[in-house]
């Protein structure tokens, strides 16, 4: 607040210590993404241990800056059931082999099948109607699935679609074209056998059979751990800013899901935050959180608001940080219109700073950390950003190509937000 009222008889010296000063921001968050997308954290996810390993990285940085425990140590542990495709998988169309991440992705729910399956088509007709169901549930028998999607965006179409072929998927190997992007989940179930999501140019009218090599392993009691830290203020009241840390993991060794933007990008901006905060305490407690197990389903903020490390009645906000790699176009603010007062204090903020394009409002939606909160009457903000990149959930949102375009101009007017959160 000094510094800003200082600026007017500053004159051009301020702005340029400002520019460095987000140089700086944005130079850590660079490096913050190159870490946690590293191969050796295994993209975050039931592979080789990768969220385990971010954890433990997450909580030295907490330590370094100067966060302390809420008990013990800087973790809040809990289990979930995931599935997972720790061994190589293979598959090969007509004997040509295809890259997986690239040309495929086993989806999520996938059980295991190994050998040689011949194609047989399979239209909507065929499961819908009575009087042909159970026969083409005989005929699938030995055999693999092909089952083109619905030419229709129509959601009812969509959902039924989606229950046909987790039915087809408790009979026999499943293989889907998709025309658009591959975009890979975390399930945690496994049915009988896999489903394939093949790129559409890869399957013609004369495809015969399909090679799988596909094994998963079912984990019924996965160790996931929150990571907590806290800077203590002047009063009693709490602000909670989370991030998630957890990302996709590997599909088998050859196919590694980074997660760069998703959310490597919110953990850089809930680091950057730490630190500002560690150095000049708020007047309310700041907890911050990275979340593990959002992609499995909001597990670990589930897991948060059920455990109750402190009073939820007293968390006076709660600030949620996914997908800030870009910012082209701005932020996007989710429950802003269930929150005027605190979305109205980030837009007069920007206009004074003059850092983002746009801060649009966007209503409640239960996408992210922090539907958890809102369902039990916390006030709760969602920001992520907009423009620029566009991968999401495959092979190629990764760090090298994340230009955190806003990241410094973000980083700006969420430190000053904070600051003036009452």
């Amino acid at each position: 607040m000094a510094l800003a009222c200082a600026g007017l008889a500053a004159g051009a010296v301020l702005p340029a210590a400002q520019a460095v000063a987000q140089d700086d921001a944005r130079t850590r968050g660079h490096r913050t993404v190159a870490a946690l997308t590293a191969p050796a954290m295994h993209g975050r996810g039931y592979v080789q241990g990768g969220d385990s390993i971010a954890a433990e990285w997450i909580a030295a940085q907490f330590r370094a800056i100067g966060l302390a425990p809420l008990k013990d140590d800087f973790f809040q542990p809990f289990t979930f059931p995931v599935n997972s495709f720790p061994d190589s998988i293979g598959v090969a169309l007509d004997d040509a082999v295809l890259r997986p991440g690239t040309d495929y992705l086993v989806h999520p729910a996938s059980g295991t099948a190994v050998g040689r399956f011949p194609l047989v088509r399979v239209g909507l007709r065929d499961v819908l109607l009575p009087e042909r169901h159970s026969m083409t549930m005989g005929l699938i028998t030995g055999q693999a699935v092909l089952m083109r999607p619905p030419a229709t965006a129509d959601r009812d179409s969509i959902a039924l679609y989606r229950a046909l072929q987790r039915e087809l998927m408790l009979h026999a190997p499943v293989v889907v074209p998709v025309k658009d992007k591959l975009t890979w989940g975390v399930a945690r179930e496994a049915l009988p056998f896999p489903l394939i999501e093949v790129r559409a140019e890869h399957l013609t009218d004369t495809t015969t059979h399909i090679d799988l090599h596909v094994r998963h392993a079912m984990r019924p009691r996965h160790a996931a751990r929150n990571v907590l830290g806290m800077v203590k203020g002047r009063g009693k009241g709490w602000i909670v800013v989370g991030a998630h840390y957890d990302h996709l993991g590997r599909m088998g060794p050859d196919a590694l899901f980074p997660g760069a933007n998703d959310n490597a990008s919110g953990v850089a901006m809930l680091l950057e935050l730490a630190r500002d905060i560690a150095r000049k305490p708020l007047r309310h407690n700041v907890l911050f959180v990275a979340f593990a197990g959002e992609e499995a389903g909001l597990l670990g903020s589930e897991w948060f608001i059920t455990d109750r490390p402190i009073d939820p009645g007293a968390i006076k906000l709660m600030l949620n940080l996914d997908i800030l790699g870009t910012g082209d176009d701005g932020i996007t603010v989710v429950n802003a219109t269930a929150e005027p007062a605190h979305y109205d204090r980030l837009t007069a903020i920007n206009a004074r700073q003059g850092g983002l394009p746009q801060v649009k409002a966007r209503g409640p939606a239960c996408n992210s950390d922090h539907c958890p909160f809102v369902a039990k009457g916390i006030p709760a903000l969602f920001i992520y950003t907009l423009g620029g990149a566009a991968h999401y959930h495959d092979v190629l949102d990764q760090g090298a190509t994340l230009p955190l375009t806003k990241f410094s101009e973000l980083h700006a007017l969420l430190r000053e937000f904070l600051g003036t959160t009452r």
